[in-house]
């Protein structure tokens, strides 16, 4: 029931809308097929037994061509509507598909969840890509399994009553009439079968959640290896990376063992149900046949009958290890959308003015603590500010406190009516055409002639006859290039205020400080708020707003200046380990 209850807490927002006429009446056009594909296997039942009832009388009644051709009439039917139910089912999969797809990145974008989830729940990534569509396809096939099933049990088990008739059996002594025996055992021998296979295999869900984890697992660090492949080369990381990929593909290995042995039993007992399943029919109908209660072409179609409804009750045993991968994709889709929903709100600064107010601000380490002391300072419209304090002060985090990323604050705050711009010291360059990359975040971009002004102004007018080219930028362009894009985007939103965390730190003072002054004189309005370990850059904007580390932080940055440096890097010419500069 939980699982169920999981499942509807999923699908209701796209169902129980009414948006969702289109997505009903595509389910119940395949829905009318498949009961159409079970009345056509009705109608094969009932020409089996007129054909083997006519084969046992040499047809001196009945005539060859007349059942051939409504065997073929039927099988014509019979392939037109499993051809438009797959066409129909093919377009509803990938209707609410989209339609899950968008809704989940929609909750996992909005106030910025992508960034506040952080490793929890694991590799969402995969919940939307993959979990949504498994969720999708096998929903919809069990469901139609399970009414084709259920339609067939309707429609055989008459047939199949019918044909039992009324036996009287003596046991112990004692004379026992049965109506209908044959759908008794039909209905018993499905009953134990599917408490068997129950025993074996309910620990399959726990298995199949665990695959899916370990899998996207792998798959993330292969992902990393492609997005950091300069830096792993730079290094000469191959072999740590190989260690690593060993390491996150071990799991997948230990859990496809335990999968192969549990499974290993439960195929075991479901194989040897199926063959059992097919030779029963025959010994169950024979006592039927040898007391000439019924025909030979009876035999046949009872045979088929007994075998649809065994199917039917058997549904449960048939689909088990679809049901328990059903179950496993419900509760990792689940467990995401139950993260997303219990994030805790943002604080949302009003916006209003022309000044950057903050008052008494401080952020907080996830266990409480603050890193500085309370934050007072005011900035006008123009004004350039820099934070000043040592490394490690919290200076990032008050951007992100000021930017809404940081849920641990204490303090007011008030940002200038307008657009904010954050801008990080590696900036973002989606894998795009150029003109896009350099408009992001914008959804609409500007005209050709406006983005090869910006491109000038910051010194990479080379790139304006690539504007349509579609590149991995962030390994094409180098460090410097890439902030100086980063920069160009200021000048093409032209926010109100602007942050700039280390955002000039692979340039040199002078070009730094060049594109700076380019862009005050561009944008004389703009207030800006700068963290810079550049001492020349710092020293340019003239207006420092000094951060006041709280004891304990003072007491780590005194033991941290009394060592020597720790920051290095490996150079792969020589493999000298060199203090960062």
């Amino acid at each position: 029931m939980l699982t169920l209850k999981r499942f509807y807490s999923l699908v209701a927002p796209f169902w129980l809308t009414t948006r969702a006429a289109m997505l009903w009446l595509l389910l119940l056009l395949i829905m009318g097929l498949t009961l159409s594909v079970v009345w056509i296997s009705v109608q094969y039942n009932s020409w089996s037994k007129e054909f083997y009832d006519a084969l046992a009388d040499y047809f001196q009644h009945a005539s060859v061509s007349t059942m051939a051709w409504r065997y073929l009439a039927y099988t014509a039917l019979f392939v037109l509507v499993i051809i438009c139910g797959n066409w129909l089912k093919k377009r509803l999969i990938i209707r609410w598909r989209d339609a899950m797809t968008c809704q989940f990145e929609q909750d996992w974008l909005r106030h910025h969840a992508y960034y506040r989830l952080d490793t929890q729940p694991d590799n969402p990534d995969q919940r939307i890509a993959d979990d949504v569509r498994l969720l999708v396809e096998q929903s919809l096939e069990l469901l139609l399994s399970l009414l084709k099933n259920s339609a067939r049990l309707l429609s055989f088990i008459v047939i199949l009553w019918q044909l039992s008739g009324v036996q009287t059996f003596t046991l112990a002594g004692y004379n026992v009439t049965v109506h209908g025996y044959l759908v008794w055992i039909a209905l018993a021998y499905a009953v134990v079968a599917s408490l068997v296979t129950h025993v074996l295999g309910h620990r399959l869900h726990t298995l199949n959640i665990e695959r899916q984890r370990v899998e996207a697992d792998y798959r993330a660090t292969l992902l990393r290896v492609r997005d950091n492949s300069e830096q792993i080369a730079f290094y000469q990381g191959a072999g740590a990376e190989r260690q690593r990929m060993r390491q996150r593909f071990r799991p997948i290995v230990d859990n496809w063992r335990r999968l192969m042995g549990r499974e290993f039993r439960l195929e075991s007992f479901t194989t040897s149900y199926f063959r059992l399943s097919l030779i029963i029919p025959v010994f169950a109908v024979l006592p039927l046949y040898l007391s000439r209660s019924i025909t030979l072409g009876a035999v046949m179609q009872a045979t088929a009958a007994f075998g649809y409804v065994l199917d039917a009750f058997g549904w449960f045993i048939d689909a088990y290890r679809q049901l328990v991968a059903w179950s496993a994709t419900i509760e990792r889709l689940w467990e995401f959308q139950h993260s997303l929903r219990q994030l805790p709100a943002l604080k949302v600064p009003p916006r209003e003015g022309d000044a950057l107010h903050i008052t008494a601000l401080t952020v907080h380490h996830p266990d409480g603590s603050p890193l500085f002391a309370p934050l007072t300072a005011n900035l006008k419209a123009g004004e350039w500010a820099v934070l000043s304090a040592a490394s490690g002060s919290g200076k990032t985090t008050l951007l992100r406190a000021l930017a809404g990323l940081w849920p641990a604050v204490q303090g007011q705050w008030q940002l200038p009516a307008g657009k904010a711009l954050f801008l990080p010291q590696k900036p973002y360059l989606p894998q795009d055409t150029l003109r896009h990359v350099l408009c992001y975040p914008l959804t609409q971009t500007p005209d050709t002639a406006s983005l090869c002004q910006v491109l000038k102004q910051v010194g990479l007018a080379a790139l304006g006859d690539r504007l349509e080219e579609s590149s991995n930028w962030s390994r094409e362009l180098s460090g410097g290039e890439q902030q100086r894009l980063s920069l160009a985007r200021v000048l093409l939103l032209r926010p109100a205020l602007l942050c700039l965390d280390e955002a000039t730190s692979q340039l040199d003072d002078a070009a730094a400080i060049q594109l700076l002054a380019q862009i005050r004189q561009a944008l004389p309005e703009m207030i800006v708020l700068a963290v810079s370990h550049q001492p020349a850059v710092s020293a340019w904007f003239g207006h420092p707003l000094p951060l006041t580390p709280c004891r304990h932080q003072a007491d780590n940055a005194t033991v941290t200046a009394s060592r020597p440096p720790t920051d290095a890097i490996a150079l792969p010419e020589d493999n000298l380990l060199l203090p960062t500069p």
